[in-house]
């Protein structure tokens, strides 16, 4: 809540200068539907190709998990219908897009989407440490991004970041499949293409 009172005079303290807000706008895109949606696709066809059960996995929670942010991203849109910093008095007020309420400023998309991908892929990989700790560090570049931007206020995409965590780790646990942890030894993948049994008449 906190951030969400001091949003207009936290956007105030940045530069604002049109180098930082072209700038914030490039990086701001890898968080958008565009690059996620195209990553998530790439990555299922990818294990499907190598016949990588785990990065197979991890294209399927992706997309599934992006279908589940935009959902709530936009009933949180149309619910809060708030300002962006460069509309109306620039103080974020709530029930006051000028744009409609399918433009509204919170809870911001690119944070959800990025955070929720994040997410799935720490988990899905939390073994070798760098890789989740790219993948926040990735969101997180986002998510200060599209505050710099101007896009939104920072209680736009902590909220963002927050839901997007919860909802990617909601849906690893629920959709994942554990039996890719389990690590067999050489002996079982060998007797795993032995049959041996009886067949009584």
């Amino acid at each position: 809540m906190g951030l969400i009172a001091s949003g207009k005079s936290t956007v105030k303290w940045l530069p604002n200068s049109s180098s930082q807000v072209s700038v914030s706008t490039w990086g701001s895109r890898i968080g958008s539907g565009y690059t996620l949606v195209p990553l998530t696709a790439a990555i299922y066809f990818a294990g499907t190709a190598w016949h990588g059960d785990r990065f197979r996995e991890t294209g399927l929670l992706g997309f599934e998990t992006l279908i589940d942010v935009n959902l709530v991203a936009e009933a949180m849109k149309l619910v809060a219908d708030r300002a962006r910093p460069l509309e109306g008095n620039g103080k974020g007020d709530f029930e006051d897009s000028p744009s409609g309420r399918w433009s509204s400023g919170f809870s911001s998309g690119h944070a959800i989407n990025v955070w929720a991908l994040a997410s799935v892929g720490a988990h899905q990989y939390s073994h070798p440490r760098y890789v989740p700790v790219i993948a926040y560090l990735l969101a997180s570049t986002v998510v200060v991004s599209r505050v710099g931007a101007r896009k939104h206020f920072p209680g736009d995409v902590v909220a963002g970041s927050a839901m997007g965590w919860f909802i990617g780790d909601y849906v690893y646990g629920k959709r994942h499949n554990p039996r890719l942890d389990q690590k067999r030894t050489v002996a079982q993948k060998i007797m795993s293409h032995v049959q041996i049994g009886a067949t009584l008449n």
